[in-house]
């Protein structure tokens, strides 16, 4: 029994005397910054040699697993085994994203038309372009909505415009109607028309339909159908919207 603990007084300053101080405090570093979860013993083990490997890893060091001199001034130890008072920044591997990035170009600066002014640089202000009122080839018939389904429909402009005057003519002389005779299809002549259409029995639409073009003999040809007006329309009650005759 006393030889036993003899042995073993022995082989505890053995022990004591193999522990390295420099891997003592790169296991204390480690440990410090969650590296290394082991003991510190002060022997390199297979858990030390991990731990400096995740460390080298961490902190753009070469991979190794050793404490070379580079992971030594990471760590704060020097090769004496003592600890640094500061402690050197790790090195980070550079970023080479952007490198790969194409790069963009840049738009070209638009070159602008016409002269510019020598005193400011700027190009002189273009003149305001007012619009062009529309050719009478380039714009549609005034009455061409009125003679929609009649062989009027796509007449020339003067000649939709004499079947107007024509129609205004018709009406002057029966007391309906009393707006100019000018060949336009304004508000007076579309009351004109109604009063006309419902004192004729046609469907009151105050247009010039092809009903009322034959009514007022206005069609061309002899064999479109004619309407013929009553004689005497003066005795009948005023229709809403005729003109009435002065007494």
């Amino acid at each position: 029994m006393k030889i036993r603990m003899a042995v073993l007084v022995f082989l505890l300053p053995v022990g004591a005397l193999l522990a390295d101080p420099v891997i003592e405090n790169v296991q204390q570093a480690l440990k410090d910054e969650g590296f290394y979860y082991g003991e510190v013993t002060g022997n390199k083990d297979a858990d030390t040699t991990a731990a400096i490997r995740r460390y080298q890893i961490r902190n753009g060091l070469q991979i190794t697993g050793d404490l070379n001199d580079e992971t030594l001034k990471a760590l704060g130890v020097n090769s004496s085994g003592g600890r640094a008072v500061v402690k050197a920044s790790p090195t980070v591997a550079p970023d080479n994203s952007d490198l790969k990035a194409p790069l963009k170009e840049e738009p070209e600066p638009e070159q602008t038309q016409g002269p510019t002014n020598p005193l400011t640089g700027q190009p002189f202000p273009q003149p305001r372009q007012e619009p062009q009122p529309p050719r009478d080839s380039d714009a549609a018939p005034r009455s061409s909505g009125n003679f929609a389904g009649t062989p009027y429909e796509a007449a020339p402009p003067e000649v939709q415009r004499n079947i107007i005057i024509s129609a205004e003519t018709f009406l002057v002389r029966r007391g309906l109607y009393r707006g100019p005779i000018d060949g336009s299809l304004g508000p007076d002549l579309e009351f004109s028309l109604r009063a006309y259409q419902s004192r004729v029995r046609l469907p009151v639409t105050g247009r010039l339909d092809l009903e009322t073009l034959a009514a007022l003999q206005l069609l061309p040809g002899g064999n479109a159908p004619v309407y013929v007006p009553r004689r005497h329309p003066s005795r009948e009650a005023p229709v809403r919207g005729e003109w009435i005759r002065e007494r």
